[in-house]
């Protein structure tokens, strides 16, 4: 397990108002926002010209109705961990081994545990 309070998390979420949730969720714990993506295309282009600035990420399973399988392996293309957000049930949708899953509705301390037992890639 490993600390990542002060470090950078990209938030990848497409429902502004839960992502100004994590954000102010991710502040209360003492993390920065490095950046906010709605879209697959936001998060792959962040993460193509931002990587060396971003420590982890928050990653929702559905952006504006595209999967995020794109996005995930572009985060582990550039060594950068992350965990996944989801509203779903089912396990096939977000089956990226390793990686914490967090259901939505989730609260501060579900995040911080996530977030938390990531192990830096790089």
């Amino acid at each position: 397990m490993t600390s990542l309070a002060g470090r950078r998390i990209l938030v990848i979420e497409d429902e502004m108002l839960i992502a100004l949730m994590i954000q102010s969720m991710l502040e209360e714990l003492g993390y920065q926002v490095a950046a906010s993506a709605p879209t697959v295309a936001d998060a792959l282009a962040i993460i193509e010209t931002d990587s060396q600035d971003i420590d982890a990420a928050t990653l929702d399973i559905n952006l504006g109705g595209e999967h995020c399988n794109r996005v995930a392996d572009a985060l582990e293309a550039h060594g950068i961990p992350f965990i996944i957000t989801t509203g779903y049930d089912d396990p096939k949708l977000f089956d990226f081994p390793g990686r914490p899953v967090v259901h939505k509705p989730f609260v501060p301390e579900q995040l911080k545990q996530a977030l938390q037992s990531l192990k830096p890639s790089r």
